[in-house]
């Protein structure tokens, strides 16, 4: 699981929310219930300072980019990219499968390159026999 946060969608946090430095934004995936994924362009994130739960930080600018144990499994497996173009009202998502190259960035997302529709479950567990 690897989370990358443009500049671009730094300053849109940072203005938006209005951050300071050791201020956090949190991510999670948005589910359609009862048991569907959807890994699409937009997903869900929200101010939140509080760290104790978080498997994963990216620190930009001194906010705190995180993702929550609870939301591990989203987003596990995965690179996340979130990008913010002028004109859009909120920022975009983008999703490639993790490979053994572990030094992934922002130029590594392409249209060509990109997985949006890769799907989970949290409750995989209830599933099996």
């Amino acid at each position: 699981m690897k989370l990358i946060v443009t500049a671009a969608a730094n300053k849109w946090f940072k203005n938006t929310y209005i951050l300071q430095a050791g201020d956090g934004i949190k991510f999670y995936g948005k589910t359609v219930q009862p048991h569907n994924v959807k890994h699409s362009s937009r997903q869900g994130f929200s101010p939140e300072k509080d760290l104790g739960r978080a498997t994963l930080i990216r620190k930009k600018d001194g906010i705190n980019y995180h993702i929550n144990f609870d939301d591990a499994w989203f987003f596990s497996g995965l690179v996340t990219l979130v990008d913010f173009h002028s004109g859009d009202e909120q920022p975009s998502f983008y999703f490639q499968r993790e490979g053994s190259d572990s030094t992934m960035n922002e130029s590594d997302f392409s249209a060509e390159n990109v997985d949006a529709i890769t799907s989970a479950s949290s409750k995989f567990e209830d599933y099996w026999e």
